[in-house]
C-alpha cells in the first residue's frame, strides 16, 4: 500500500514542503493518480526547475514514509491549486521556511480532483 503526498520545492529557501496527501491506495491507482496530474501538464505549462522560485511535484510515498518514487514532471500552480486548494492557497500566502513547518501533520483529502 501507498500514498500519494504534493510537495512544494522552495528553491529560493532550499527546502521542501509536503501540503497534502492522500488516503492509502495501491500502489497502481497511486501511480495511476500521479499519472493523471502529470498528463494534464503540458510543456509550456511545466515550470523550469533551474528558473522557478518553487515547484510542486507529486511523491509516492510507501506507508513507513519512504518516498519511492516522484511524478514526472514538475507541476504548475493551477493544477496544484486544483488538487489541494486550500493547502495550495495557504502555503502562498506564508510562504514559511521550510525548517519551521517541517513538522507540521499533513491533511489528508479525498481522492479527487487529480
Amino acid at each position: 500500500m501507498s500514498y500519494v503526498v504534493l510537495t512544494v520545492a522552495d528553491h529560493e529557501r532550499n527546502g521542501f514542503i509536503a501540503l497534502a496527501r492522500w488516503p492509502t491506495m495501491s500502489e497502481v491507482d497511486a501511480r495511476a493518480f500521479i499519472q493523471a496530474a502529470d498528463d494534464a501538464v503540458t510543456e509550456e505549462s511545466e515550470p523550469d526547475i533551474k528558473t522557478a522560485s518553487f515547484t510542486f511535484v507529486l511523491d509516492l510515498m510507501e506507508l513507513n514514509g519512504d518516498c519511492i518514487d516522484t511524478g514526472k514532471k514538475c507541476l504548475p500552480t493551477q493544477i496544484a491549486m486544483k488538487l489541494a486548494p486550500d493547502q495550495v492557497r495557504q502555503w502562498l500566502d506564508e510562504r514559511p521556511d521550510p525548517d519551521s513547518v517541517m513538522h507540521r501533520p499533513v491533511p489528508t483529502l479525498s481522492k479527487s480532483g487529480a
